[in-house]
């Protein structure tokens, strides 16, 4: 194991089992951690220099996460995600983001509708160019200023709750071109409705963008399945 877990800072102000937890969290989400990798709290406490208590701690609130499991005479490993753990995840999203976006188009500044506008045409110009990694920092960035700006500090912190799995399955479909400019065709729609003030249509969007970009995450996970077996 390396990356997240080799980073670890124990110099950190927060919670020690808040940034352990935090840590082997990002290890899972980032691919340093697979699906089926034991985790031994005797081995993470040495690479991460702590004691096995705040490990304890960190691997019980990642199982009740859904990100770790115990397997008999395996122990504790990395659970990976099933097509009803993505269904899930998408349907919180979509339900949380629909509602984000009726508040963002009645507290939206103009000042931040000028970042979108620029943010967007930067979209199209890496959709072009089929530059993934350029355009899933953008598009980040353009989901990030249209969440902020409903002004609704704890829905903004449910949404972030879900921030590491959107990001991993959000890397896995923008691969595909056909996917690129389908995304950017909903991201200029849903900024045309939060320009007119229309919360209903704005909702709509949303709602029909994350459908699409859970439809497109199913086929690519049901394809790498079938490639592994």
């Amino acid at each position: 194991m390396s990356g997240a877990l080799e980073s670890f800072n124990v110099s950190n102000i927060k919670p020690i089992r808040e940034m352990i937890y935090e840590s082997i969290r990002q290890a899972i989400f980032y691919g340093e951690l697979k699906p089926g990798d034991r985790l031994v709290e005797k081995e993470l406490a040495e690479k991460m220099r702590v004691s096995r208590t705040p490990i304890r701690e960190a691997l019980r609130k990642l199982e009740a996460e859904g990100l770790i499991k115990h397997v008999p005479r395996k122990g504790v490993v990395v659970k990976g995600f099933s097509p009803e753990d993505i269904i899930e995840i998408y349907s919180i999203r979509q339900a949380l983001e629909a509602l984000a976006i009726t508040y963002t188009v009645k507290n939206i500044t103009e000042t931040e509708i000028k970042k979108l506008k620029v943010l967007i045409e930067e979209m199209a110009a890496l959709t072009e160019e089929d530059e993934t990694e350029g355009l899933f920092n953008t598009s980040q960035e353009f989901n990030d200023i249209l969440l902020k700006s409903c002004k609704m500090p704890r829905l903004i912190s449910l949404i972030n709750t879900y921030k590491e799995y959107l990001k991993r399955f959000r890397m896995v479909t923008m691969r595909e071109k056909e996917r690129k400019i389908s995304a950017l065709k909903d991201h200029r729609e849903i900024l045309q409705a939060v320009i007119d003030r229309d919360a209903e249509r704005a909702r709509k969007l949303v709602e029909e963008h994350l459908q699409k970009a859970l439809e497109s995450y199913l086929k690519t996970f049901k394809i790498n399945k079938n490639e592994r077996e």
